[in-house]
């Protein structure tokens, strides 16, 4: 008798094959690849985060000079108010002219009336028209009545 062939054959019980382990392989690849991304992600988030504060320092330093700066605008500025303040006084006026040798008049001072200029306005809100006119008026202004 003949002995028939199975049709699939019986898996051959050979010696033992080495398997690869590709995974393993390829996942120690990978994680050292994103372990490399997370170091340098790290290291560019912290020297970002350096660079900020120092811009943020350089930035504040830049006001501090600025309100330096405009405290001492601020108190040269009240100084030279207070002095003109005090140079505008009516006294330090009197006393200026007196000491050039000017004195105070004995009269009030008398208004000129100029024919031909418009009168003076009545409300105060109003301002006289005089340098409108100033061809009609130049004629009288050294004239006394």
């Amino acid at each position: 008798m003949t002995q028939a062939v199975p049709a699939f054959p019986r898996a051959r019980t050979a010696a033992p094959t080495t398997t690869r382990p590709r995974l393993r392989v390829a996942r120690r690849e990978n994680t050292g690849r994103v372990s490399v991304f997370i170091v340098l992600a790290t290291i560019f988030t912290l020297v970002s985060a350096v660079v900020f504060h120092v811009a943020l320092a350089q930035g504040q330093l830049e006001l501090d000079r600025l309100g330096r700066e405009m405290s001492v605008a601020r108190r040269e500025y009240e100084q030279r108010r207070l002095q003109t303040s005090t140079l505008a006084s009516p006294q330090r006026i009197i006393q200026e002219a007196q000491r050039l040798g000017l004195v105070m008049p004995a009269d009030p001072p008398r208004y000129l009336e100029v024919p031909g200029a418009p009168a003076l306005p009545s409300q105060g809100d109003e301002t006289a028209t005089t340098l409108g006119d100033w061809k009609k008026v130049k004629p009288h202004l050294g004239d006394e009545p």
